[in-house]
């Protein structure tokens, strides 16, 4: 692996000390993106990479956390890294992080070695492959959309197509959702690590969120629970 990137928000030191914990854990070290947030982005930036219809359907927010993604996006082009990780300062790092992201990295440079991918390791959503799909000694599996953006291994190569595509299309929908069209338009292959090795801190309640607040973090958190049960153990008793 070339490099950690974190999103990071530059008055958000609690989950700053929370990543960096979380990477630590594992003897690792993660280099902050701190550029774009929120109330940087003025009106000549907006319209660089924002068409005008996103103005009533995102928040600054929603802007800052897509711009920040770009900026990744740049200094892992610039840099010319094949396998970057990517994550959200929220990232919850499960016991098994680093034999996950070792097996996706393997499976990387074996199978995909010219093929521009985005491998997602973490449970964005509560999505997982089909047990029925899954087989002994396969940690990365094909997939038609993307989970969240809180955990995801990308290089140069996906990369550059994303940022072309921005530049000629520009955005106009929540950097995850932006993320799926450009990915199938772009023929990116987006695969799911099986087992998922990343939870969103958020999603447990650890934190409240900045994007979507519908719910207490508390509450939050029981729901997000229930819809994993659901999803990760009931739904694959016949999937």
């Amino acid at each position: 692996m070339d490099g950690i990137l974190v999103v990071n928000v530059k008055a958000f030191t609690d989950r700053r000390a929370h990543i960096e914990g979380e990477l630590a854990r594992f003897g690792l070290r993660g280099e902050l993106v701190l550029e774009y947030d929120a109330e940087e982005i003025g009106p000549e930036l907006d319209s660089l990479y924002y068409l005008p219809e996103a103005g009533s359907r995102l928040s600054k927010g929603h802007k800052s956390c897509g711009l920040k993604h770009v900026a990744i996006m740049q200094r892992i082009v610039a840099r010319g890294w094949r396998h970057c990780l990517v994550l959200e300062d929220d990232a919850v790092l499960l016991p098994g992080f680093r034999r996950g992201v070792e097996a996706a990295l393997r499976e990387l440079q074996r199978d995909y070695a010219h093929v521009p991918t985005v491998s997602f390791i973490g449970c964005g959503g509560n999505w997982y492959t089909p047990r029925s799909q899954r087989r002994p000694g396969q940690s990365l599996y094909p997939a038609t959309k993307g989970r969240f953006t809180d955990s995801y291994i990308i290089g140069a190569e996906a990369a550059q197509l994303r940022l072309d595509w921005i530049a000629r299309n520009k955005m106009r929908a929540a950097i995850d959702n932006e993320f799926d069209r450009m990915d199938t338009e772009l023929g990116i292959r987006m695969l799911w690590l099986e087992p998922t090795v990343v939870e969103q801190g958020t999603k447990l309640g650890k934190f409240g969120s900045a994007l979507d607040g519908r719910w207490p973090a508390p509450v939050q958190g029981v729901l997000h629970r229930i819809e994993r049960f659901r999803r990760k153990y009931l739904y694959q008793l016949w999937r």
